[in-house]
C-alpha cells in the first residue's frame, strides 16, 4: 500500500525535494481574476449588495511542469475584515516550493450603520452560521474555477485532483467546513442546516453568470487535503471517514478560537479549534498532523519563528500527498505527539491501517529538523488491519523534531512526515506548580534581581502585574477558572519567558 493511498503522477515533476525545499527563487503574481458572483446581505436592513469575487494567483517563475497541485487559501478577520492580500506572504512561500497557489475573496458581514451587523452576527448563531456557509460557499466556487481551466483552457496547470483548501482564523473554518461537509444535512447544528438550505445546498450559489455557469457540471468535492491555521469546526462529527488528510497549526493558549472546544471570543458560537479535531482525524483514521504552539495566542502561527517554521513543516506534510513514496509496508494513517505541561515530557502516538511484513519503528529525534538521531525502537505488531502505537520521548526543551524510520522485514526502510513539539517551558524558563492551580502558584526560573511579571486572560488582558525575584509566589485565588498567560520582563524590557497558567 502506498503511504496515505495516493498515487504518484509523473506530470507533477516529483523531484529535487520540490514541494518542500525552495527550489524557485522566484514567483509570478496573477492578481485580479474572477472566479465568482453573489450577494452580501445587510441582516439588520434585510439588504442585499451584489458582490464580485476576486482571487490572485501565484506560480513558479519560469515552471515547466504539466501540472501543479494548488493550494486555495482565504484570509483571516473573524468574518468582518480583512482582504485577500493578507496572505500573499504564504502564497509566495509555497509557490517559491513548486506550489501553484491562490487567495481569495469570500464575501464578509456587511457593517451596516455604524457597525450594527457585527454586533448583531456575533450575538446570533444562525447569522454566524449563516456567514460561514456564505465563505464556503465562495471558496468551491474559486475550486471549481480552477477545476473547469483544468478540463478546458489549462491556463493555470493545475492537477484538479490535488487541490488543497486551507487559511488562518476565519478563513481556515471556511476551509474545513468546505473540505469536511459531505452532505448539506450532516451537521447536529440546525442553524447550519439551515444555512446550507438557504444558500444553495451543499455546494452552494455562488457561481459565473451564464453562458459561463460552473455550476452543477463541476464540484468542489474529493479535495486532497486541508491546511488549517487557528480555525475550528462546530460539530466535530463532520471530520469522517474518508476525509481528506489534514494540517492543523494553533496557539494552545488561542483567545479567540479555542483550542479545544468553546465559545468564539466576543461570540455566542461554539467551536472546536485544532487539538480536538486532530482527535478526531486520529479517531477515524484521517493522516493528520499538528503543529502546537505551547502558550501560544491567535497569532502567533502567523509570527515568527512558528510562522517558518509551520511553513516548512506543512509543505513536507502536504508533499507526501503529491509526491508518496513506492509501495511501503505500513500504511501510517497518524503521526502525532504531545508535550506534557508541567513534565515538559513529549508522548509520541501513531496509527496505522495495515501493516505487511512490517518489522519495527525507529522514533528518531532532531533540534533542527534535519540531522536526526535514533531515540527508541518500538517492534511492530505486523497487523495486516493495522495498529495503534505510543512512545514516551522523555523531556522536551524548546522545539523538537521527531520522525518514525518505519522498517521491513527484509531490511529497507521508510520514513514517516516530521513533526514538530515545543515544551511550554525551555531551559532556564518560567515553571509554575500547581499546575492547574487552585489558590497560589510557585514560580521558578526566575533571575536573581527585580523582575515584572504579568498574568494575561484569554482575551490578552493583564489580570495580575507584580514585581518579584527569584522563587516566588502569584496568588491567583481570585481570578475565575480558565488558562492564563504568565510572562516575565527584566528591568529592561527583556523578555526572560513565558508558560501557561490553569486555574481550576
Amino acid at each position: 500500500m502506498a503511504r496515505w493511498g495516493h498515487a504518484q503522477n509523473a506530470g507533477l515533476s516529483c523531484g529535487s525535494n520540490r514541494y518542500q525545499a525552495d527550489v524557485f527563487s522566484a514567483v509570478t503574481k496573477t492578481p485580479d481574476l474572477v472566479f465568482g458572483y453573489n450577494t452580501a446581505i445587510d441582516y439588520y436592513a434585510g439588504t442585499t449588495t451584489p458582490v464580485t469575487l476576486k482571487l490572485d494567483f501565484y506560480e513558479p517563475t519560469g515552471d515547466l511542469a504539466v501540472q501543479r497541485p494548488l493550494l486555495i487559501m482565504a484570509f483571516g478577520g473573524s468574518f468582518v475584515q480583512g482582504q485577500r492580500q493578507d496572505l500573499d506572504d504564504l502564497c509566495q512561500a509555497f509557490a517559491r516550493k513548486g506550489y501553484a497557489t491562490a487567495t481569495i475573496d469570500y464575501r464578509l458581514v456587511q457593517p451596516g450603520d455604524n457597525g450594527i451587523n457585527y454586533a448583531l452576527v456575533y450575538n446570533r448563531p444562525d447569522l454566524l452560521a449563516d456567514e460561514i456557509v456564505r465563505a464556503a460557499s465562495d471558496m468551491k466556487a474559486a475550486v471549481r474555477y480552477f477545476r473547469h481551466d483544468a478540463a478546458t483552457a489549462n491556463t493555470y496547470r493545475i492537477d484538479p485532483t490535488k487541490i488543497f483548501v486551507g487559511g488562518f482564523s476565519a478563513g481556515a473554518i471556511t476551509a474545513l467546513q468546505v473540505a469536511y461537509t459531505d452532505d448539506a444535512n450532516e451537521n447536529s447544528d440546525a442553524n447550519v442546516r439551515a444555512a446550507y438550505q438557504n444558500n444553495g445546498g451543499l455546494e452552494g450559489n455562488t457561481d459565473l453568470p451564464a453562458p459561463n455557469s460552473l455550476l452543477p457540471t463541476y464540484n468542489a468535492r474529493n479535495l486532497a487535503a486541508v491546511f488549517n491555521i487557528a480555525g475550528g469546526v462546530n460539530d466535530l462529527n463532520i471530520v469522517s471517514v474518508g476525509n481528506p488528510p489534514l494540517y492543523s497549526a494553533q496557539g494552545t493558549a488561542d483567545e479567540v478560537v479555542p483550542y479545544d472546544c468553546g465559545m468564539v471570543s466576543t461570540s455566542n458560537y461554539m467551536l472546536c479549534g485544532s487539538h480536538q479535531i486532530q482527535a478526531q482525524a486520529t479517531r477515524v483514521g484521517i493522516p493528520n498532523q499538528l503543529y502546537a504552539i505551547a502558550g501560544g495566542n491567535h497569532s502567533s502561527p502567523r509570527n515568527e519563528p512558528d510562522r517558518s517554521a509551520i511553513i516548512a513543516a506543512s509543505a513536507a506534510f502536504l508533499q507526501a500527498l503529491v509526491c508518496p513514496a513506492t509501495a511501503l509496508p505500513v500504511g501510517l494513517t497518524a503521526f502525532a505527539g504531545q508535550v506534557a505541561e508541567t513534565t515538559c515530557a513529549a508522548t509520541l502516538t501513531w496509527h496505522t491501517a495495515s501493516e505487511h511484513h512490517s518489522s519495527s519503528y525507529e522514533v528518531q529525534t532532531s533540534a533542527d529538523g534535519r540531522e536526526f538521531a535514533p531515540l527508541g525502537i518500538v517492534p511492530s505488531r505486523n497487523q495486516p488491519t493495522g495498529a495503534a502505537y505510543t512512545f514516551e520521548a522523555g523531556p522536551v526543551v524548546g522545539t523538537r523534531y521527531f520522525r518514525l524510520k518505519m522498517r521491513d522485514t527484509d531490511g529497507s526502510a521508510a520514513y514517516s512526515p516530521v513533526i514538530s513539539l515545543v515544551a511550554p517551558c525551555a531551559a532556564g524558563s518560567l515553571r509554575v506548580s500547581p499546575n492547574p492551580a487552585q489558590a497560589a502558584v510557585a514560580i521558578a526560573g526566575l533571575p536573581a534581581g527585580s523582575v515584572k511579571v504579568l498574568l494575561y486572560n484569554a482575551l490578552g488582558s493583564v489580570v495580575i502585574q507584580s514585581q518579584l525575584a527569584g522563587s516566588a509566589t502569584l496568588d491567583v485565588q481570585a481570578l475565575p477558572p480558565g488558562v492564563y498567560l504568565l510572562r516575565a520582563y527584566d528591568a529592561a524590557g527583556g523578555s526572560l519567558g513565558s508558560t501557561r497558567v490553569v486555574k481550576n
